[in-house]
C-alpha cells in the first residue's frame, strides 16, 4: 500500500522514539562524512549541498548514466549564486563568497561569470559523503516499510 507523505510522516512521528536511533543514526553518519570530505567545515558543506541541489535539478544531470571517471570541468545544471547561497542557508554573504573561493580553489566548484556550478571534480570529490547519503535513505527506507508493516 502506498502511502502519502503527509501518513508517512504522522507514522514515524507517531514512532519517533521507537525509531530514533535508527534513523538519527545513519544522519549523524552523513554529518560527520560531509565534514570529513569539506575539511572539517560544516559551512562549506552546506554551500557545496546548495551548488549540487541546483545541478539535480537540471534534467541533463538526471539524464546522465555516468560521470566522466577523468576530467575537469562542470557538470550540466542551473547555476547558482553568492547571494542566492547566502539567502537560502541564512549564511552571511561574506562567509558564502570565502566557502565559494574554497570550493573553487579544490576545483570542486566551476564558475561561469557570477555563476556557480557543480563539477566533475567536485562530484568526484564527495562521492564519501554521496554514499553515506543513500545508506541513509535505505536505511530510513527500511525503518519506513517495518513501521507500515506493523501499522
Amino acid at each position: 500500500m502506498k502511502r502519502s507523505l503527509p501518513d508517512l510522516v504522522e507514522l514515524v512521528s507517531n514512532q519517533s522514539r521507537t525509531v530514533a536511533y535508527e534513523l538519527v543514526d545513519p544522519f549523524a553518519h552523513l554529518m560527520t562524512v560531509m565534514r570529513e570530505t569539506c575539511g572539517g567545515d560544516l559551512e562549506r558543506a552546506l554551500v557545496m549541498v546548495v551548488i549540487i541541489l541546483q545541478s539535480s535539478r537540471h534534467p541533463d544531470f538526471r539524464k546522465l548514466e555516468t560521470v566522466a571517471p577523468e576530467g575537469h570541468g562542470a557538470l550540466p545544471g542551473f547555476g547558482t549564486n553568492v547571494r542566492s547561497i547566502a539567502d537560502s542557508t541564512g549564511i552571511p554573504k561574506e562567509t558564502v563568497r570565502r566557502k565559494t573561493r574554497q570550493l573553487l580553489e579544490a576545483g570542486w566548484v566551476a564558475r561561469e561569470g557570477n555563476t556557480l556550478r557543480y563539477s566533475l571534480e567536485g562530484y568526484r570529490a564527495v562521492a564519501p559523503a554521496r554514499d553515506a547519503l543513500i545508506r541513509m535513505y535505505a536505511q530510513g527506507y527500511q525503518v519506513f516499510q517495518r513501521l507500515a508493516a506493523e501499522d
